[in-house]
């Protein structure tokens, strides 16, 4: 599986909420806004996925819809919209683009980049 494939593959997991498929490395770095809660630098496959098993408790509505990957050796470049609706009803919809690296078909190093001044907005209200 090349590396666009195991990315594509994450991203549809992590659509269907199956974080146990996500193909990531046990000692992966997942790297967020740290104005967010959850945000910050992340260690460990465990880690980051209880990260990812916490988002309900923020948000009631959340989607992340990959459009283009770009694939460059072991670099995976994910653009697309992020959408969410907070607990208190707050809605927000903004583009994203993600970095990932991959080691053996496993993603070893993840970045998110995205508008966490609109997703921090649709928290707080």
């Amino acid at each position: 599986m090349s590396n666009i494939e195991a990315a594509m593959a994450a991203y549809d997991a992590f659509s269907r909420g199956d974080l146990a498929s996500l193909n990531f490395t046990d000692d992966i770095t997942w790297s967020t806004s740290d104005e967010l809660p959850l945000g910050g630098e992340t260690h460990g496959r465990d880690a980051v996925l209880s990260n990812f098993s916490q988002i309900p408790e923020y948000w009631s509505e959340f989607s992340v819809n990959a459009e283009r990957f770009l694939e460059d050796g072991d670099t995976v470049v994910v653009s697309g919209t992020q959408t969410g609706v907070s607990k208190k009803g707050g809605r927000f919809e903004a583009p994203f683009v993600h970095i990932l690296e991959y080691r053996n078909g496993e993603a070893s190093r993840g970045e998110f980049y995205g508008d966490s001044a609109k997703a921090l907005k649709a928290l707080e209200s």
